[in-house]
């Protein structure tokens, strides 16, 4: 037999663990997976000397933004920027303008994203006014949906119980993932308005707006909505330790997620970053950030995304606090800062691949991903472990050329990135397009 590709010289995560291997690839698909003198005939050969192909990685947590919101990101800017950082799959949240809450406005981003994503893009929804939309969101192709606890995005109303579970029930029937961000709008708002009648103006009362008491009681209050609902639902950029403890205590219920940023970054980093390190939920403390790593190390935390939240760098370097956007480009260190992890031994190589690739297959029922194994889609992720680099904003592909993460030295690098088979991106450049839409109506 003739296949379309075969890679070869290289390690390969497989069935657990790293191997020497090759994999065939026809047809889009994961042909063969063995040794080389198993591989069948190939119109192509690649070979990767020294590196190691990892599952493509797959981030839960994106905002594309594009439409009324371009100028801060565009599917080709944001879906070039997970190719290069060796991401192959995204999900896009629904806070865009207008905000995707509706069958109509899915199929409107669908159309618009067509043709002009590099890499494999699922669209979240809102939670729509009226209950019965939400069958007709989901046979437009929606693969989850998102709730806001803190600034209300779609049209039911958050802080009311009974319509959250009633759309809970809802969405449960079509066995969706629910995504939450979980912080209690009503301390966070009164906080806000406590500051501001105080004159403080500080970088940090912009994050002390936030307390890990908001976070913890609305992942308490949602545990306690699931279970009324016999439902599971996922906490989205969990940040606090005592959250982790509530959520490991009630894990037939929920599973979350944490981000880089809360991973590596303490409060302590806003004082000099400013408004480029304020985002919801903020950084928190060392406390905080060592129960999220061990979070991961215990199998609490299910998935690390990146929140990948671009906005312009005027939104950020405003000097009215309360006004800066919250928010950061991650897509491109987002794999960098894991593989660093597994070099540093804070996480093992697998714990790593079960946050990135094998639990958001999972929880977000993408069929067909998350593992390298036959039959499965070709998106790999090919990496090198043994490069030292320092992250370098000004040549993100995203819109946005900023981090708090800018000079970070990391050991361990995204060099090609396929998707379907195809190579989408190679040594820190894209080559070309062929990102799908997930959940497309065929």
């Amino acid at each position: 037999m003739l296949v379309d590709m075969v890679i070869r010289d290289c390690r390969v995560f497989y069935g657990g663990e790293l191997v020497e291997a090759s994999i065939a690839i026809n047809d889009g698909k994961i042909f063969k997976v063995g040794k080389e003198p198993q591989m069948p005939r190939a119109n192509k050969s690649v070979k990767f000397p020294g590196k190691v192909a990892l599952p493509g990685v797959i981030d839960v947590h994106v905002h594309l933004r594009d439409q009324e919101l371009s100028y801060k990101e565009t599917f080709e800017t944001g879906t070039m920027a997970a190719a290069v950082g060796g991401v192959t799959t995204v999900l896009d949240m629904p806070n865009n303008r207008p905000v995707t809450n509706s069958a109509k406005r899915i199929i409107e981003r669908m159309k618009l994203a067509e043709g002009r994503i590099y890499v494999n893009v699922g669209f979240y929804s809102a939670l729509p006014k009226r209950v019965d939309e939400i069958d007709r969101i989901v046979e437009a192709g929606a693969v989850a949906f998102k709730v806001n606890l803190c600034r209300q995005i779609g049209e039911v109303d958050v802080d009311d119980d009974e319509q959250l579970l009633e759309a809970i029930n809802r969405i449960s029937l079509h066995n969706l993932p629910i995504s939450i961000h979980a912080e209690n709008r009503s301390v966070v708002i009164s906080l806000e308005e406590q500051f501001k009648e105080m004159g403080r103006h500080d970088i940090m009362t912009r994050i002390e707006s936030h307390p890990a008491s908001a976070e913890v009681s609305a992942v308490a209050r949602m545990i306690s909505l699931a279970k009324k609902a016999n439902a599971k639902l996922h906490f989205a950029h969990i940040s606090t330790a005592d959250a982790i403890e509530l959520i490991r205590n009630n894990r037939s219920y929920v599973t979350c997620e944490v981000t880089p940023h809360h991973l590596y970054l303490t409060r302590e980093y806003a004082r000099h970053f400013r408004g480029i390190a304020i985002m919801e939920p903020p950084l928190r403390t060392k406390r905080d950030l060592k129960a999220l790593w061990k979070g991961i190390r215990d199998g609490v935390v299910d998935v690390v995304a990146s929140d990948h939240a671009p906005h312009a760098l005027s939104e950020k370097e405003v000097e009215d606090i309360w006004k800066i956007k919250p928010g950061i480009p991650g897509l491109e260190t987002l794999l960098p800062l894991m593989l660093n992890a597994v070099m540093r031994n804070w996480i093992t190589l697998a714990e790593m691949i079960k946050v990135l690739c094998i639990n958001p297959a999972k929880i977000f029922r993408l069929k067909g991903k998350g593992l390298i194994k036959e039959g499965y889609d070709a998106d790999i992720t090919v990496v090198d472990f043994k490069v030292i680099r320092r992250i370098d904003s000004s040549r993100f592909k995203s819109k946005a050329k900023y981090s708090p993460f800018n000079g970070f030295e990391v050991k361990g690098w995204p060099t090609a990135t396929i998707i379907s088979g195809t190579i989408v991106a190679e040594n820190d450049e894209v080559i070309e397009p062929a990102g799908r839409i997930l959940g497309k109506p065929s």
